[in-house]
């Protein structure tokens, strides 16, 4: 599992949203907007290289406001192994570690190093070229026909998806809404990708996500596929500074997610 499929499920998680237009029946229905906050908790992945089982796991941060989130990978390991591979592990991130921010309004994605001082941006061909300079709220339709035709035009590839009620539970402290998520996606010259994600959302919190599991399976015998479980233990509303989520000054840009880090990176 790779960078990339990450950030494409999440796309489609945190576009749900305009599933619900304002002007719509169901605008009632919307949950409260998402607070500023920022949580800390764990990242772990376990998936398969080369047909050898493989599971890394770190601390990280996640920090939200408006529409950006960030995503610190502050330390990196091998559960169950030796010092040193744990220490091959952390060498990965490198001292400092790594950030992510996604931009839920535009789909942009930029990454950097602490460690090797670089960055890397995408941002997608149908989306403003200008990269966002502070967070903004969403803004939604207020024509439900409008509503529709952005919910169609963000399945365009998606062959099949399915969102199920799973029940309601405290989950880290807070109650909790449970859903279970299944899409199967297909890119134009692309073979079919497939998606499962388990989300727990706080009810007291804007429905924002405690624990996201997801897991995606290879498309092909090549690919990378795997399960990522990402658990917020320890989240409270914060109003971060608007620097958090810009690219620090002095860092040069590279061209891939495998040169961010200084080494090739399947799917990067």
């Amino acid at each position: 599992m790779n960078v990339r499929t990450l950030t494409a499920s999440a796309a489609l998680l945190f576009t749900t949203p305009v599933l619900i237009g304002a002007g719509s029946p169901m605008a009632q229905m919307r949950p409260a907007p998402v607070p500023s906050l920022r949580s800390t908790g764990t990242l772990v992945v376990q998936t398969s290289i080369s047909g050898t089982p493989l599971t890394v796991g770190g601390n990280v941060a996640l920090y939200h406001k408006g529409t950006l989130y960030r995503l610190d990978v502050l330390s990196l390991g091998i559960p169950g192994t030796s010092g040193d591979l744990s220490a091959l592990a952390a060498s990965f991130i490198g001292q400092g570690g790594v950030s992510a921010v996604y931009d839920s309004g535009s789909g942009a994605l930029t990454a950097w190093s602490n460690a090797n001082r670089t960055y890397y941006s995408a941002t997608p061909a149908n989306a403003s070229s200008a990269p966002a300079t502070a967070p903004s709220a969403a803004a939604s339709p207020s024509d439900p026909l409008a509503a529709l035709g952005s919910v169609a035009s963000a399945l365009h590839d998606v062959q099949s998806a399915t969102i199920q009620l799973v029940g309601h539970a405290p989950v880290n402290g807070h109650p909790a809404t449970n859903l279970d998520l299944q899409m199967k996606r297909q890119l134009p010259g692309k073979p079919l990708e497939n998606y499962h994600a388990q989300l727990a959302l706080a009810d007291d919190l804007g429905e924002f996500p405690l624990q996201i599991v997801l897991q995606s399976t290879p498309a092909t015998p090549s690919a990378i596929g795997g399960t990522a479980k990402l658990d917020l233990t320890s989240i409270q509303a914060d109003n971060p500074d608007d620097a958090m989520f810009r690219t620090p000054d002095g860092y040069t840009r590279v061209n891939s997610l495998g040169a961010l880090l200084g080494r090739g990176l399947p799917g990067s």
